[in-house]
């Protein structure tokens, strides 16, 4: 079946292949010019395909265009691909290194065509550069990844892992006579390389076309779940989340405690410093609570200056001794903003299922009745949720005022 192709049509097909996939991702670079690493594919396309309309004219131009100038402009191409790969990893891109290794490859072309004429070695050195420019971009693609962007980079991956490994057994396969009679520029090995680079021209464009779109679809998640300021949970999808959680946690019996926490005196940062301040101590106050908690934990923006923590599998004992921990972090580091300290200290409230069961509308409601306990004692407090054997009365009086207490400034 393979000696019924023809390498002349089968090339001509891939550029018009080539061109196809630049001008699909020129589409996306303009679409979403943005998005990191797009752009550098479209332009690597680019020099791919003007690489290969002068590759098949060898008849028609000087060889110093056909042989030298057409690997160079491959070899860049690849190596374009390569950076964009980078860049959409928020890597650092060597931007010299392509048109480095482009430049060294034509002169070792025009070496071995004009000087010493060797077509072996020029084989030889096309084949190694750009199937080690391919086996590069397969260790960008080939990562751990969350699905599913991780079958979108590990599909493109394995594509550029295995048309790699044919580039660089070329020289080999081409030396032990697996080629038959044929020259090095015909025969099954052409045709399989071909064949390769265009099945490889388009898996990969198809591979990386889903990793922008998964990638915008993350973005959009991001924006549909955190607070854009904090980033974190906002309150709809904190209640989601947490609402799963109390399920699980009651399916296995085990505990889990819901901390209120509120900034003292927040308004009054505002007043002083102005807002954008305040959104930089709203911040501050954020990363000093993730130093202390686990992977599993939740942290959401309630409202304004007030924060949600959920501790899945910790009784109010040791969910007491987090807060506590917390609040001492807090109040122990001043946010730094116009070379003047900024103090700050915050009020916590921690209310657990082993009293209050797995309902989040009754943990929020102890846990804000107990926020309000430590505000009207001083602030920079935690207090405990009492149980349901408590005092009603003041129980009662306590969650009155809650409802009050978020249009006061207290």
């Amino acid at each position: 079946m393979l000696a019924d192709l023809d390498i002349k049509t089968l090339t001509v097909t891939l550029t018009v292949v080539t061109l196809a996939v630049t001008l699909l991702l020129a589409l996306a670079a303009w679409q979403a010019p943005a998005e990191r690493g797009v752009r550098q594919w479209a332009l690597g396309n680019a020099s791919l395909m003007l690489g290969l309309l002068l590759n098949i004219n060898q008849d028609r131009i000087p060889h110093g265009l056909s042989i030298i100038l057409a690997n160079g402009l491959m070899t860049l191409g690849l190596g374009l691909v390569w950076l964009g790969l980078r860049q959409f990893r928020s890597r650092t891109q060597p931007q010299w290194a392509p048109i480095a290794v482009s430049l060294i490859t034509m002169l070792l072309l025009w070496v071995f065509r004009y000087q010493i004429d060797n077509l072996t070695v020029r084989y030889a050195i096309s084949s190694l550069v750009l199937g080690g420019f391919c086996l590069l971009c397969a260790t960008e693609l080939l990562v751990a990844e969350r699905p599913p962007m991780r079958t979108a980079s590990w599909f493109s991956g394995i594509i550029a892992l295995t048309y790699g490994f044919i580039l660089v057994a070329r020289p080999a396969a081409s030396l032990t006579g697996w080629n038959g009679p044929n020259d090095l520029l015909g025969g099954p090995l052409q045709l399989i390389t071909v064949l390769g680079a265009m099945a490889a021209q388009i898996g990969m464009a198809c591979g990386l076309i889903l990793m922008t779109h998964y990638r915008h679809l993350d973005s959009l998640r991001r924006l549909s779940e955190l607070d854009p300021l904090t980033e974190t949970l906002n309150r709809r999808s904190l209640l989601l989340q947490a609402e799963q959680l109390l399920r699980r946690m009651a399916a296995s019996n085990e505990p889990l405690t819901l901390i209120m926490l509120d900034a003292d005196h927040f308004k009054h940062i505002n007043d002083e410093f102005g807002h954008q301040i305040g959104d930089e101590v709203l911040c501050h106050l954020v990363n000093r609570v993730r130093l202390l908690l686990r992977g599993r934990d939740l942290l959401g923006r309630f409202g304004g200056e007030e924060f949600i923590v959920v501790l899945p599998g910790l009784d109010s004992v040791d969910a007491g001794q987090v807060a506590e921990r917390i609040r001492q972090s807090i109040c122990q580091h001043d946010g730094q903003s116009l070379q003047r300290p900024i103090h700050l200290s915050v009020s916590l409230g921690v209310a657990c299922s082993e009293h209050h069961g797995y309902d989040f509308n009754t943990l929020l409601g102890a846990a804000d009745a107990a926020l309000y306990r430590a505000k009207a004692l001083g602030r920079n407090r935690v207090e405990l949720a009492p149980g349901p054997d408590g005092a009603p009365q003041e129980q009662v009086a306590l969650r009155l005022l809650s409802h009050f207490r978020h249009n006061l400034d207290v």
